[in-house]
Parts: structure tokens; sequence; C-alpha cells
């Protein structure tokens, strides 16, 4: 059902507005009163009876039925007698009923197997009612134009909000501006502005639009915001809470510019735009700091997936999605990863993203942390399957990622995947595979910087050789893999070294000797050999 209140108002003097509305029954929670609005509503299903087609529902019956719905709900001690009551009358979807029927309001989901027409020919249907009740308080109204919108709506099944605030020489009483609304199709929504200007009236204009996407696997919240509030604000909170999806989405942005247009979808991907007019910005840069946070309730806990970005960019796209390009005929190390584009009018923003993998519906946990992001900042899985970093300018001043959890194949499960660099331009990596699924790791297109990388893994030997079961079991050790690092600058063979799960290459001397034209390759094989005696020994000696 949808919802739309407003205010549409020309006045020729400053006024003080309190509104207290109240709509329906049931609602027991009240919204506190606030320099701002709030809403409280409460969202149930009604059941409605056609006596003439259930003549078994007698006056016996129907007393205990109505006492048990008369808060609307059907809670656990209630059960049994509710489930027996409507059995007795011959209502075929009794039991789904009474569980849809548990919070009190039955969504699209909890009557996906019911059939409805079968059940109103059973003498029941079904009503979706609202109460809500809505109370504000702005004082220091100013005289002119004034327009305040707060809709909600179901666009193609979307729960979708609206809010749009139009004033002209507004001077606030107070520096914070809050509006909370609970309930709405399961959802709470929040949002705290603080560092309104006091002092001297302003035009404010304000656009908000809020949407959540909820038949997805992850679901994606969507955000799309113009506003422009007259003075640089101190900092904007909002909370989305969606008690259908299991979800809670919360943003902070502080140092927050006089006007912003911005758009962003949060999920399972993280999609970002930003735009700030040039008369705003301080030295090129919007805000001054943003977090984005989401978190799904899975199983009795919370993942989260999380976002902090720093010295943000006056004009910014940055995209992190999953690659979706599959081909099992070919490497599949890199298919499903994690894209990364970025790009912006500043070369000193700092990044830091880190998720869960049961947040995002990926393999592992994964954390990326990324000083003085350049122009131009691209993580991409490359058209043969391989994987590319790249970037503008000098390159990444300081880059650092980890997954952790990765379960590799059976038997072998990635403890930890680490890769460091610095003044990174660039990178290409492809993992080749000879007969006998022996891997050769190939690294092209470092013309510059440093690079770290590092991995630890654990194998279970019985799970991997089936024929080793009977001996081994589930029994699990720390495996080390020996790499033999062959690199070479353009066609020459230029250093050899050894790691044990990992490698080291600096190639800031050579980038500076050689004007960063020539390009540098790593080739590393595995030797099974000694990497089998590195376990052995990892296993005795810890």
């Amino acid at each position: 059902e949808n919802m739309s209140l407003g205010l549409d108002l020309f006045t020729g003097e400053a006024f003080n507005m309190t509104v207290d509305l109240k709509k329906g029954s049931n609602l027991e929670a009240q919204p506190d009163w606030m320099h701002g609005l709030g809403v409280e509503a409460l969202e149930q299903t009604r059941l409605e009876a056609n006596l003439s087609r259930m003549p078994a529902f007698t006056a016996t019956t129907r007393g205990p039925m109505e006492a048990i719905l008369q808060d609307g709900r059907i809670d656990a001690t209630e059960r049994v007698q509710a489930l027996t009551i409507l059995e007795s009358i011959n209502i075929t979807a009794a039991e789904a009923l009474v569980d849809a029927l548990e919070d009190g309001r039955v969504d699209d989901d909890e009557m996906a197997d019911v059939n409805l027409s079968q059940l109103a020919n059973e003498g029941l249907t079904l009503q979706d009612m609202r109460a809500w009740h809505l109370r504000a308080w702005m004082p220091s109204l100013p005289a002119g134009k004034i327009e305040v919108v707060y809709d909600f709506r179901m666009l193609a099944g979307v729960p979708t909000y609206e809010i749009d605030l139009k004033m002209s020489q507004w001077q606030p009483m107070y520096p914070q501006l809050t509006i909370i609304a609970n309930g709405l199709d399961g959802q709470d929504a929040e949002l705290f502005i603080d560092g309104l200007d006091t002092t001297m009236p302003r035009n404010v204009e304000i656009n908000a639009l809020f949407s959540t996407q909820e038949n997805l696997t992850v679901p994606r919240v969507s955000v799309d915001m113009y506003y422009d509030a007259g003075v640089r604000l101190k900092s904007a909170h909002a909370i989305l809470i969606d008690h259908n999806a299991l979800t809670r989405v919360e943003a902070l942005v502080v140092g927050i510019p006089q006007s912003t247009d911005v758009s962003a979808v949060i999920g399972d991907v993280l999609v970002l735009e930003l735009v700030v007019p040039e008369i705003y910005r301080i030295n090129g840069h919007s805000a001054d700091s943003l977090m984005l946070k989401q978190l799904r309730y899975i199983d009795g806990f919370w993942y989260p997936s999380t976002a902090f970005m720093r010295d943000l960019p006056g004009e910014m796209a940055l995209s992190t999605v999953p690659d979706t390009r599959f081909d099992i005929r070919k490497q599949t190390a890199f298919q499903g990863m994690r894209t990364l584009d970025y790009s912006s009018n500043t070369n000193d923003m700092d990044l830091y993203l880190e998720a869960s993998g049961r947040a995002i519906e990926a393999k592992g946990d994964v954390l990326m942390l990324a000083e003085d992001l350049p122009t131009r900042f691209v993580l991409e899985l490359t058209d043969d399957f391989g994987m590319r970093v790249e970037s503008s300018g000098s390159g990444v001043k300081k880059v650092y990622v980890r997954q952790t959890d990765v379960p590799a194949q059976p038997g072998v499960t990635i403890e930890r995947v680490e890769v460091v660099g610095q003044n990174l331009k660039g990178a290409t990596i492809h993992l080749y595979t000879l007969p006998g699924e022996y891997p050769i790791i190939v690294i092209d297109d470092i013309t510059d910087g440093r690079l770290v990388a590092t991995a630890e893994a654990y194998v279970q030997p019985g799970v991997i050789e089936p024929w080793l079961n009977p001996i081994l079991g589930d029994f699990e050790m720390e495996g080390r893999a020996v790499l033999l690092d062959a690199q070479f600058t353009g066609i020459v063979p230029t250093a050899s070294s050894v790691g044990v799960n990992g490698i080291v290459t600096d190639l800031s001397l050579v980038g500076s000797l050689t004007g960063e034209f020539v390009e540098t390759r790593h080739v590393m094989v595995i030797d099974p050999i000694s990497s089998a005696l590195a376990s052995g020994l990892a296993m005795i000696f810890g």
C-alpha cells in the first residue's frame, strides 16, 4: 500500500509548525518529538471471514479465534489453539496461515504456496491494513514557498522512499535535522543531518530516493540524492534496516559540500557516482570521509561488508562488482573475481574495502587498502581469464589486498593470500596448467614499483588422493610451496630467486634507469620435491 504525506505552502511570514497525526489502531509505538519528522507504522494482515461459506465456524470457535487475533498476531502460545480451530473448520492452508500470522503481517513469499482462490472459497480472505502515527516539529519555518513531501511507493514490487524538501530563505533554529520512519513494508529508515546554518537564512533543496531490491540472493539498496543545503554540513548519518531481507545498511559522511549529486548501489556490489560543482570543492575535493556498511543476518550471525574513503574527490565513479564471465574450458583461478573500476579528478583518495564472503555470496573474505589512489585505477579480468591491475600517473602509492578462507579445490583450503604493492603502475597475472595439473604463474607488464605476495594453505592428503584416505582420513597439514622465480627484463634474464609461499620483487631501480620503457616478466613454477619436503618439515617442526 502506497503512502504519501506532503505540505505545499506559501506564507507571508515566518512560523512554527507542529504536526501530530494518527491513523488506525493497535499501534503501541509512538514517534519521539524531534527537530524534524518521525513516523511509526504498523502493517498487519487481517483475516476476514465470509460466514455464509463457513457453516462450521460457529460462536464456539469464533470467540476464541477473535480473542487470538485481537492484537493481529498469532504468537507461540496461541499457535496450537489457532491451528486446531482452523483445521476444525476445514481450512486446508491452516498451518501456512498460522505461521504467516506469527508477526501479524503476511507477505507474498509466505503465501507463495497457498491457493488464495481456494482459501476464499473456504470463507477466508486476507486484507492488508496499516496504522501510523506521525509527529513533526519544525520551528522557525520561513516566509515564502515551502514544499515538503514524504512518499512511500511500491515500484515494480520494490519498496521505494522519496523525501523532497524545498524552502527559500530558511534560517533553522537548530543545526540538526532528523527524519525517522519505522515499520513501512517491514523497513526502518533514519536520517540525521548536522551542520545547518542557524546564523543566516539560506535556500535549501533536498531530494532523496531510497529503494531496496529484495528478490536477489544479496539484497541491493539504491540511493539517488541531490541536495543544496546552502552551507557546508558537518555530517550526515543514514540507516536502513530491512526486517524482511534481514539486512542493515548504514552510511556516514563527514565534511559534506554545500551541493552534491550522488547515486549509490550497495549489496553484493558497490557502485558509487558523485559530482560536486567546482565552486563547492576544496582543493578539488568534496567530502572529508565516507563510510558505507551493509550487514546480512545469516544462520544466527551478522556478516558485514564495509567501505571507508578519505579525501573524496569532487568527481568520482567507483564500481566493485563480481565478473560474470565464465568458461569451464579456460583457467578458472580468476573467474568470478571482484573487479574494481575507479576514476576521479584527484590522485590522493584513500580506500578501505572489507567484506565477509557470506555478506556478498563469494568464496572467502576479502580486504583491500589503497593509499593515494590515482585518477584512474582498474582491477579486472582479462579477455583470456587472467587478472590485470592498471593505474594512471605514478601508480598507487600503497596497496594491500588480502583474501582468507578460500576453498581452492577438494582437500585444499587457502588460509591466506596477501599482496602488497608500492608505487605499482600495473601488472598482468596469468596461471597456466601443464599436463599433470602442474601450475605455472606468469606476471607481465610490470614497469615500476615494489611487489610482495605471500600465501598460506592447508591440505588434506586423504581427500586429494583417495587411496590415502584409509590411512590419513581427514588429517590436515600446512602446505608449503617452493617457488622458483625467473625474472626477465625485456627478453634478457636478469634475476632468479627461490621463495617459500611467496615472492618479492623490486623494480623501482630498473624503472628509474629505463624510464619505465622496459617491462619485466616473472615466470614462477612450483618445485614439487622441495614443496613436499618443506611441507613435511613444517608438519614436524611447526
